[in-house]
């Protein structure tokens, strides 16, 4: 009886998932999912391979490889009449890149205008360090020796200071003493 007091027909099911014909099913799906997984890896690899190489040769100037082939950002002309030579618009096809170019850079020099005081309230972060607001306490540069913390690029300047001042010299006991008792002090009434 097997020593468990009943039948063992579970050998006999078709679903059983130890069964040996279950298991080599499942391990030739694997296979495949494993073939096909690996051809769609080359592939990518090979079309990425061809795509950088194109877009390399057109940097430098030479002809592609696949000549019937468009390049991805080039326009494709479906009802290209320009081969008969009755059409115009060939010629105006080879201006149009440098046309677009030129409108770009036009564009960028636009907004590279001065911004007015209207402008600066749209600017990422007006709300919290507007004009004439002070900047909150973590964007604040910690002060070099004593005094408040330093907005924006004044840490340089008052390092400069310090170097002219002479403050380059060992401090006392006392003197570090004060300082941190003063240090202290701030940060009791803030």
């Amino acid at each position: 009886m097997g020593g468990h007091g009943g039948l063992n027909i579970l050998p006999q099911k078709k679903w059983n998932v130890y069964n040996f014909d279950n298991r080599e099913k499942v391990r030739r799906d694997e296979e495949a999912a494993a073939r096909e997984e690996q051809e769609k890896r080359d592939q990518s690899r090979r079309r990425d391979a061809e795509f950088r190489l194109d877009r390399l040769r057109n940097a430098r100037g030479l002809s592609s490889s696949n000549p019937n082939r468009p390049s991805s950002s080039s326009h494709i002309n479906l009802f290209n009449t320009a081969a008969n030579g009755d059409d115009a618009e060939g010629a105006e096809a080879e201006e149009k890149p440098v046309q677009k170019k030129r409108k770009r850079d036009d564009e960028r020099e636009a907004s590279k205008a001065p911004m007015t005081a209207e402008d600066e309230k749209y600017r990422l972060g007006y709300g919290v360090a507007g004009a004439g607001v002070r900047k909150p306490w973590y964007l604040l540069r910690p002060a070099v020796s004593g005094g408040d913390a330093i907005e924006g690029g004044d840490l340089k300047k008052v390092r400069d200071r310090s170097v002219e001042k002479g403050t380059k010299k060992k401090k006392t006991v006392e003197e570090l003493r004060e300082e941190r008792l003063m240090r202290e002090k701030r940060e009791k009434e803030r």
